[in-house]
């Protein structure tokens, strides 16, 4: 539980900070591939060629498989928001992981909504031309996205509340990277390796969650109370390893299932 008071000079361990955001993060990864686009396609009758931390092969192609990633981060996203609220600060390292989890979950959301319209690719594009949604409207979406963007940073820099801005920075900066180096170890079996790291796990690990390094500046401007401190924890250091290792070992090569 969190103390009314840290000693002075207290710091976040930061091996700690990075195991909770790799697990945060792969709970995005997860959310987005796995149950909402590899459930989709098995619960309208496809079958899936390969399931990987990058990307979902499946034999049916749609609109609903393609907006269930993007709904299944907003499920996981709005549940973490939710629970940190009513919660508090009371179990910090729990605490912290909800924090990020709904960071990494909505910023996948409202960034790739951005990135699609502006590109006209991803998931959000053929469901956009599939319903027959025009430019103005797209454009209004993206801006919607790009604001809810924003108040997603807001609302971890407000719940985070570390008032000294550099250790809010450690924390923020371990786990960002530390989601960078799940990313690149989960895609590592992916051929070809090099090409699918730089192109497709690296941006959906560090770029759709660019936010965060933002948090760090919200964090010491909204503090309220008792600043987050997150102590040494082992379950969360090994929680890392183990699903880090399950999610190479499962999902790197490419999880085939076919039922149908």
């Amino acid at each position: 539980m969190i103390r009314a008071s840290e000693p002075a000079g207290a710091r976040s361990d930061i091996a700690t900070a990075a195991s909770i955001g790799a697990v945060a993060y792969l709970s995005a990864d997860i959310a987005h591939h796995a149950f909402g686009h590899g459930f989709a396609c098995l619960a309208l009758g496809g079958d899936i060629r390969s399931l990987s931390p990058v990307f979902v092969d499946c034999t049916l192609t749609g609109a609903v498989i393609d907006l269930s990633g993007p709904a299944a981060n907003l499920v996981v996203g709005l549940s973490a928001a939710i629970l940190v609220t009513i919660c508090g600060r009371r179990w910090r390292s729990l605490a912290l992981f909800l924090i990020l989890a709904a960071a990494f979950n909505l910023y996948w959301l409202t960034l790739q909504l951005v990135f699609s319209v502006a590109t006209n690719s991803d998931d959000w594009a053929w469901p956009l031309h599939v319903y027959g949604i025009g430019a103005p409207t797209r454009w209004v979406l993206a801006i919607a996205a790009a604001v809810g963007y924003h108040l997603v940073t807001r609302f971890a820099g407000t719940q985070l509340a570390v008032p000294d801005r550099s250790d809010a920075r450690r924390v923020v900066l371990s786990a960002w990277l530390a989601a960078g180096a799940v990313a690149c170890l989960t895609a590592a079996f992916a051929k070809p390796a090099i090409s699918v790291i730089v192109q497709h796990a690296l941006p959906q690990a560090l770029g759709l969650s660019i936010g965060l390094l933002f948090v760090p500046a919200m964090a010491a401007r909204r503090t309220r109370g008792p600043g987050l401190i997150v102590p040494r924890s082992w379950p969360w250091i090994l929680a890392a390893i183990a699903s880090t290792a399950l999610t190479m070992l499962v999902l790197g090569p490419g999880l085939k299932i076919a039922i149908h």
